[in-house]
Formats: C-alpha cells, structure tokens, sequence
C-alpha cells in the first residue's frame, strides 16, 4: 500500500512535534539497544513517581487480570514493575525500526516460526491475534524471516500528526511488512484474507463499537475482526495467538506458533472471538507484567447496557466473567428524588447481566434501602465507619474495581473521599456543584419540557439516555 501523503494538512505544532522524533530517532540510531532500554527504564521509574493517575489505573488493570483481592502491599510494587518495564518497552519500540541486522539478531528471538509460516502459505492464511504485550513492534521488522509468504501485513491505527503517520509508516513498511489502515476500510484486508499470507490485528484494545465479552473474567468491548476476516477465508483461515515478551535488557521472544482450535460448531462472530480472548488470556498469564496496563482496558461509556445481549453472550458472561460490572450510586437527600431513584436503582441492577450496584447514602436512609430490589452493598457517608474502611472491607474490596459513578448527590468533599476508585466514569445531573467533572451531563426533565416534572418523569428521562428498562411500576 502506498504511504499516506497527509502532509499538506499539518499544522505548525505537527512541524514541531516531528523535528522532535526526528532527533529522537537520530539518539537512537548511536545508542545501543540496551542502552535505550535502561534509559526507557529511567523515564519508567520517573512515570511511576509522578503521575498518580497512571498509578490507579495500572493498579485497576491488575486487579482485573491477576486478582481482585490484591492490596496495596503486593499490588503497589507489582504497579511499580510494570510502568517500568512498559515504559522501557515503549522506548524500545521506537529503536526496533532503526536496529541493525546485526542488533535484531542480537535482541530478537523466534520462536514457533516455521509453523507460522507453513499455515500462510499456499493460499492459506493465518489471522495473528496480539495483545499489547513486550514490544509488538518486532512483529513489523521480522518480516524477511518469512520469505516463503507472499504477504505479510498488520491492521494499525493513523496517528493525528501527519508527518509523524507518514514517517512512521515508511518506517513499519520498510521491511516488506504491509500496513492497513482501520480509516481507511478493509477492502484491501479482505482481500489479503481470501488470498492467503499473514495478517496481525491488535486484538485486546476496548472498541465502544465491538462486541461485549469477559476478558481477563471482566466483560469488555473488544473487537471481532480477527473473526470476520477468519470467516472471509472460507475454510482457509488460521487463527494463531502472536505475542512477544521480554527476557532481558532489551531482549524479547516473538511467539508466533500458538494455533487457536475452535470448539466443533464454533462459527459465530462472539463465539470465535470469545475463544481469542481466552487464547489471549493464555498468552499474557505466562507473564502478566509484561502487558501494558498503562491504559484504560476495561473502559465505561453512559451507553454501558446498549449492547448486544444475545443468548450467547449471557452464556459466555455466565461461564467466564467473574467480576461484575460495578455500578456506585450517590443518593440524594431529597425524599421525593429517593423515591423515585428505587425505580433507577432496580434498572441499573439488572441493565446488563453483570450489573452490580452499591450505594453511597446518608445513616439516615439506610432503613429505607434495605431489602430493596437490586443493591448489593450499602455504605453510609456519615457512618461510625469511615467510608475508606467500608470500601475497604473485603466484601466490598473483593468484587473488584467500579465501573461507574452515578452522582445524585453528595458535594465536593465525598468526590474528592471516592478519588481512590478512579478512573470511574462519573454521571449526574447539569446542575450538581461537581457537573463540570462529570463525563456525561444531562437536563432534568422539568427545565428540558418547561413544566414541571413526575417522579415518573424524572425515571424515564434517565432510562431514555441510558437505553436501560425500568422495571413496572
């Protein structure tokens, strides 16, 4: 494919942002790969000092992917690891393109190699499902190994600078690896599928649009491509987990030989991809702080309940994912708004098949919640425990991270107690003291029609923007 020529579009910031990886990329070319990991290394423990946000979201991540029990006295040093083994893979990425042969060789070990390429040759091809995991950017440069395959190409995602998307490419391709485009559709990535060869599709990232299956026990948005383009090769297609982990200072393994077997009768979209996720999961056990948890994997939208609950998918929620999907609630203090938001609460609990609400209340509303419909735990904001401690306990603890927050009430000084819990998708209403922090915003009923409003009103209104059902009344 021909290298984007989007240059006639840059701004003078991109000009900038260019020149400056344009010097970095010159550093590299002199220093040695170990030397660019050990520095990678350096920026990592700086990452980790830092940048506390970061912090909470790999802490998140671990959670997830080893154990929601873990604690601050195992998770913070496992924390610690990763960002600097991540931020030393990041910087080795950037050095994989510039290697020499002779470094490659050095840096790069394969393995599972000639079954990889056997399945992509004659006609045939091979689908290479990847997580984000060591430095996926040799998968690029180990290209000429693999003389025998006719085309050897990866899905990837166009940076928003145009210079750097148009260096950075000339510099993926140089080796013969052919890059698609997601922008720019998937003719040509079809194409390659019915003709065989070897295909890699990053295939753990969150995608609002895809599919909702457990991964890592979680249920998430992950993609179906790699089961499409398997589909689109007609009894052709192989699907093989790919990853790359590293062993050393600025030394990775590329394994390449894992085939994916398909149970018998396994030919749906969300089945065959339910079946990547657990070949992934597989992958990134053998060492999970090779992963890069430094981004938001298990993301929430205010669209969280529109997806596809299809009988297959509550199947796969009910026999894989073992950590529910948390829902906070702040409650408010007045008592028509309470009354009305146990209609809210009871949608919430069953919006997906693995909702899970807690509420953030006052002592004095404790009787009324108990026994409803639909709450799983109560903490009280001004409790004899401090709400620290009740987060804290295992019952609470140990179901795992929260999703969402949805804020009805509490004010500045509850936020800033619920700050430990982020990253959280938080939601309420525009005139709350904090809707400035909130991702999602919306009008009350009463000033959206002009009239004042039911508490029938203010129910449907909620369930309208999220797509949930309330339940009869």
């Amino acid at each position: 494919m021909p290298a984007p020529d989007a240059s006639p579009h840059a701004k003078l910031s991109d000009y900038a942002t260019y020149a400056a990886y344009k010097l970095v990329c010159a550093l590299l070319c002199i220093l040695g790969v170990r030397a660019v990991a050990v520095f990678g290394r350096m920026v990592g423990y700086a990452v980790w000092a830092l940048m506390p946000g970061r912090r909470r979201i790999v802490a998140r991540n671990l959670r997830i992917v080893c154990h929601p029990s873990l604690r601050a006295d195992k998770l913070a040093p496992m924390v610690r690891r990763n960002i600097v083994r991540t931020t030393m893979n990041l910087a080795c990425s950037l050095k994989t393109g510039l290697m020499t042969h002779r470094e490659m060789q050095r840096a790069i070990r394969v393995e599972g190699g000639d079954v990889f390429e056997a399945h992509g040759s004659g006609g045939h091809t091979v689908i290479s499902c990847i997580p984000h995991a060591g430095n996926w950017e040799i998968l690029a440069r180990i290209r000429p190994l693999f003389s025998r395959v006719e085309h050897f190409g990866s899905m990837y995602r166009r940076l928003s600078n145009p210079l750097l998307e148009e260096f950075v490419y000339r510099s993926r391709t140089r080796y013969g690896c052919e890059m698609y485009s997601k922008e720019d559709g998937l003719r040509a990535v079809m194409k390659l599928a019915r003709g065989g060869g070897l295909l890699g599709v990053l295939s753990d990232q969150f995608t609002a649009e895809g599919l909702y299956l457990p991964y890592f026990g979680k249920v998430t948005g992950v993609t179906p491509l790699p089961a499409l383009l398997y589909k689109r090769c007609k009894g052709k297609g192989h699907l093989f987990s790919v990853f790359t982990r590293n062993t050393g200072l600025g030394r990775w393994d590329a394994v390449l030989g894992r085939i994916i077997h398909l149970p018998e009768g396994c030919d749906s979209l969300p089945g065959i991809t339910m079946q990547v996720n657990l070949a992934l999961e597989k992958c990134q056990k053998e060492n999970i702080l090779d992963g890069f948890w430094m981004h938001h994997r298990w993301k929430t939208t205010d669209l969280f309940a529109a997806f596809e609950q299809d009988e297959f998918t509550r199947a796969a929620i009910a026999q894989h994912a073992r950590l529910p999907f948390r829902i906070i609630v702040s409650t408010p203090a007045d008592a028509a708004e309470l009354q009305a938001l146990t209609h809210v609460v009871q949608a919430l609990s069953t919006s997906r098949p693995d909702a899970q609400v807690t509420l953030l209340c006052p002592q004095a509303q404790v009787t009324f919640w108990q026994g409803k419909p639909g709450v799983a735990h109560i903490l009280t904001t001004d409790g004899p425990a401090s709400l620290a401690d009740q987060l804290a306990a295992e019952a609470v603890y140990n179901d795992g991270p929260f999703d969402i927050l949805f804020m009805f009430g509490g004010d500045r000084k509850l936020y800033r107690r619920l700050k430990p819990l982020f990253p959280l998708y938080v939601i309420g209403w525009e005139e709350h003291p904090l809707s400035s922090r909130f991702r999602t915003r919306y009008t009350r009923p009463d000033k959206r029609k002009g009239q004042p409003f039911t508490l029938k009103d203010y129910a449907q209104a909620f369930a309208e923007w999220h797509r949930i059902t309330l339940p009869l009344s």
